[in-house]
């Protein structure tokens, strides 16, 4: 089973992106190519912005024709990272127009392609969705929103997903992907543990994935995951009626399988037990009204889900020790991963807490 795009497209040794401080020119003059073919000749690319973000590049840019002013975003595929990466980005824009069509709360795809006509490698560019993320941990500074208002924000995020996990939009995706099983998701991240930036965590996720494998629900949901269902990649806003979502983004790990999974993660992305004091997760939160907002939405209840938190710790442990590994031989610099650090271990030890529980 192959691994994860989120692993294993990082693999090569990388720099650190030039696009860190600016734009690189390359990429601005990609755009404007781009912008000249596709919207006319008399098109103007203004306000390039580096969106930042774990993977991949990411930029926001207005396009002008005239009296019109079309905001945009670019995903750009790595090119020194070959077809596996542009494979995943078209696989993203597949997705995208499947859910637009289906009316779903995502960004329209604009256009995409694999050949890298106007950029040094594949591209996707979609409509910037209104709306701001909560920006989770210390990156995300003073929250743009009232106490009161976050909690609400967080229950309209735990409805809108079970809207995505909806049984209409699995059957709008025959074909896009083959379903995985609970037990082929934690065997899907067990490769992940040899790459992993210290000895010791290897040795406790191999033991947790025994565990989890061992124990892995025979009945569950099937539906689209999103696969790393939290804060910073929904947008909300407001209205007369509070606050809502405006939009999902970040499709890279989508896929389809166990729906429990999704919601388990968005719990343990905001379970103060998972997480060391210093990544400030889960403040005020009411996890227990995460899933009654989703059970309403979803109208089902969704059952115990301690075996799918534990599952989402592991995964995060994994992701995290490599995405350690990689700054610490300076293949990837992230200092936010290497803050991170310190919660490997309690995020282990409270996936075999909820095991044994």
């Amino acid at each position: 089973m192959d691994l994860p795009s989120c692993i294993k497209m990082t693999a090569e040794p990388l720099s650190p992106s030039p696009s860190a401080l600016m734009p690189p020119a390359a990429v601005i003059d990609g755009l404007q190519a781009w912008a000249a073919r596709f919207c006319g000749p008399l098109a103007r690319v203004e306000s390039v912005r580096d969106l930042g973000g774990h993977s991949g590049e990411t930029f926001c840019f207005t396009v002008i024709e005239g009296d019109r002013h079309r905001d945009l975003v670019v995903r750009l595929a790595p090119p020194e990272q070959g077809d596996r990466a542009a494979d995943n980005l078209m696989r993203q824009a597949s997705l995208l127009r499947l859910l637009s069509n289906a009316r779903a709360k995502v960004p329209s795809v604009v256009d995409a392609s694999a050949t890298g006509q106007d950029f040094a490698g594949a591209h996707m560019i979609v409509e910037m969705l209104a709306g701001r993320p909560l920006i989770m941990g210390p990156e995300g500074g003073k929250p743009w929103l009232p106490p009161e208002d976050r909690r609400s924000a967080y229950c309209a995020a735990a409805s809108e997903l079970a809207r995505f996990h909806e049984r209409s939009v699995l059957d709008r995706l025959d074909g896009w992907d083959t379903q995985r099983t609970p037990a082929e998701e934690v065997a899907l991240w067990q490769p992940a543990l040899d790459r992993s930036a210290q000895a010791d965590w290897t040795g406790i996720g191999m033991e947790l994935a025994d565990a989890l494998a061992k124990s892995a629900p025979a009945e569950w949901t099937p539906g689209l995951c999103h696969g790393d269902f939290q804060t910073n990649n929904i947008l909300f806003d407001r209205n007369d009626s509070g606050v809502v979502v405006t939009g999902v983004v970040d499709w890279e790990v989508a896929h389809i399988g166990a729906t429990e999974l999704d919601i388990a993660w968005f719990i343990m992305m905001n379970d103060p037990l998972a997480w060391d004091p210093v990544e400030r997760r889960g403040e005020g939160l009411d996890l227990a009204s995460l899933v009654a907002s989703y059970e309403e939405a979803a109208q089902r209840a969704v059952g115990n889900l301690d075996w799918f938190h534990a599952l989402a710790c592991y995964r995060i442990a994994l992701i995290a020790g490599y995405k350690i590994k990689l700054h610490r031989t300076g293949r990837k610099r992230d200092e936010a991963w290497e803050r991170a650090s310190s919660s490997v271990p309690r995020l282990f030890s409270r996936a075999a807490d909820l095991l044994s529980s």
